[in-house]
C-alpha cells in the first residue's frame, strides 16, 4: 500500500477510538444522576442510544458528501468539528453539565459519520491493485473500533484517570487530523447533480449491491442479537457469572481484530465467511460451558469482518464513483440501524424462546438474504436464457 494510504488508514484508527472512548465514562455519569430516578433506565438507554443514532439517522445522507466536495476537505473539516464538540464535554464533564456532555460527543460522532464513506470510496483511486487489503483493513478498524474505544475508556474509570478521559480523546483526534495534514483526496471527476435522490435510485437498480446491503444488515442484526444473548446465555445456559459473559463478549469483539489474518489464510469469499460465522454461532448455541465458546465466537467475529470487507468492496466495484460514498453511507445506516434493531427484539425474544435458540436463529438469519438473493439471480438468470431460446427460435422460423 502507498504511504498515503497508510497514512488515511492510521488516522481513521485514532479518530474511531477518539470517538468511542469518552462512551463509559458518560453513560456512568449519566446513571449515577439519573438511574436512581423515575424513568431513569430510559434516561441511561437513551444516551447509550445517543451513539448509534446519528449513523441511523445521518449516514445514508451526509455520506454523499463524500461525492460532491474534495474528499480530503471534508475528512479535516469532521476531524476539527470533532475536536470541537468533545472539547465542549471535556468543559461541560467538571461542570457537572451531563446532559451537555452526551449532546456533545453525540454530535462529535454524528460530524464524523461522513469520513468513513469518503474514505472507503477513495480506496480504489487510491490504493489501486492493494484495494481489497485497504478496504479490509478500514473495515476491520470500523467494527473494532465499536469495541476498543469503550474498551480503552472503561480502563480509564479508575479514580486517577478518569479525569483524563475526554482530554485523551481530544488528543487522538487531534493526531488524526495532522496525520491527514498534506493529503490530497479529490472528489469524484463525474459529480452527479442529484445527490440522494440519484444515489438511492443507482443502488436500487444494482442487485448486487441491493444483495450486500441486505447480507449486512442481516448479518449486523445476527451478531448484536449474539452479542445481547451471551448474557442470559452465560448465567441459565452455562450456569456463570457476569465474568464469563464479559470474557465471551471480549472474544466476539476482539476477534473483528483477526480479520486481515484471517483473510491471509483464506481466499475473502462470501459464502464461506458466512458458512464459518453459522457454523461457529451454532457450536455457541450448543456449548455446555463457557470456554467451548470463546475460540468460535472470536473465529465469527473475524470472519464476519471479512464478510463485511468483500461486501464493501462489492459496493465499491458495483456503484459508479459518483454515488460511492453514499451508497456507502446507506451501508452504515442498514448496518448500524440492524444493530439498534437487534437491541431492541433480542431481549423480548430470549424471554419467550430461551437464549440458545435465540443464538441459533441468528446463526440462520446470516445467510437468509444470501439464499434468496442467489435464488432471485438464478430465476432471473434462466428467465434470460428462456427470453434468448424464444428470440433464437423465431429466428430460426423466419429463416426457415
Amino acid at each position: 500500500m502507498s504511504r498515503v494510504t497508510r497514512r488515511l488508514l492510521v488516522s481513521y484508527t485514532f479518530a474511531a477510538v477518539g470517538t468511542g472512548l469518552p462512551w463509559p465514562l458518560l453513560l456512568v455519569l449519566v446513571w449515577d444522576q439519573y438511574g436512581a430516578a423515575p424513568h431513569g433506565v430510559w434516561i441511561v438507554g437513551l444516551a447509550g442510544a445517543a451513539r448509534m443514532a446519528p449513523y441511523v439517522l445521518l449516514s445514508w445522507a451526509v455520506g454523499s458528501l463524500g461525492d460532491h466536495v474534495r474528499r480530503d476537505r471534508l475528512i479535516r473539516t469532521t476531524l476539527a468539528l470533532r475536536f470541537v464538540f468533545l472539547a465542549v464535554a471535556a468543559v461541560a464533564v467538571p461542570a457537572d453539565r451531563v446532559g451537555t456532555a452526551v449532546v456533545a460527543v453525540a454530535l462529535a460522532v454524528a460530524v464524523g459519520t461522513p469520513t468513513y464513506p469518503a474514505i472507503a470510496a477513495s480506496l480504489p483511486t487510491l490504493a489501486g491493485d492493494h484495494r481489497a487489503r485497504a478496504t479490509e483493513l478500514l473495515v476491520t478498524v470500523e467494527v473494532s473500533s465499536w469495541v476498543v474505544g469503550p474498551a480503552l475508556g472503561g480502563l480509564l474509570l479508575t479514580p486517577a484517570t478518569r479525569p483524563f478521559t475526554l482530554a485523551l480523546a481530544m488528543v487522538l483526534v487531534a493526531v488524526a487530523w495532522v496525520l491527514i495534514v498534506g493529503i490530497r483526496i479529490p472528489g469524484p471527476a463525474d459529480r452527479a447533480s442529484d445527490a440522494v435522490a440519484g444515489m438511492l435510485r443507482a443502488v436500487a437498480s444494482c442487485p448486487p449491491a441491493v444483495r450486500a446491503l441486505a447480507v449486512a444488515g442481516a448479518l449486523n442484526l445476527a451478531l448484536t442479537a449474539i452479542g445481547v444473548s451471551l448474557l442470559p446465555l452465560s448465567h441459565h445456559g452455562w450456569g456463570s457469572d457476569d465474568a464469563a459473559f464479559g470474557t465471551a463478549t471480549a472474544f466476539l469483539g476482539f476477534g473483528a481484530l483477526g480479520a486481515p489474518v484471517l483473510a491471509r489464510l483464506v481466499t475473502p469469499n462470501v459464502t464461506r465467511g458466512l458458512a464459518v460465522v453459522t457454523t461457529c454461532v451454532t457450536v455457541v448455541a450448543l456449548s455446555p460451558v463457557p470456554w467451548v465458546a470463546f475460540v468460535p465466537l472470536a473465529l465469527a467475529g473475524a470472519s464476519a469482518v471479512v464478510v463485511e470487507s468483500v461486501l464493501t468492496g462489492t459496493l465499491q466495484e458495483s456503484v459508479p464513483d459518483r454515488y460511492r460514498a453514499g451508497a456507502l453511507g446507506l451501508g452504515d445506516t442498514i448496518m448500524v440501524g440492524a444493530c439498534l434493531v437487534g437491541s431492541l427484539v433480542t431481549p423480548p425474544l430470549v424471554a419467550t424462546v430461551g437464549a440458545r435458540p435465540t443464538i441459533a436463529t441468528a446463526a440462520v438469519l446470516a445467510v437468509v438474504p444470501l439464499l434468496v438473493g442467489r435464488g432471485l439471480q438464478r430465476r432471473r438468470d434462466a428467465e434470460a436464457l428462456d427470453a434468448d431460446q424464444l428470440l433464437v427460435l423465431g429466428d430460426d422460423r423466419q429463416l426457415a
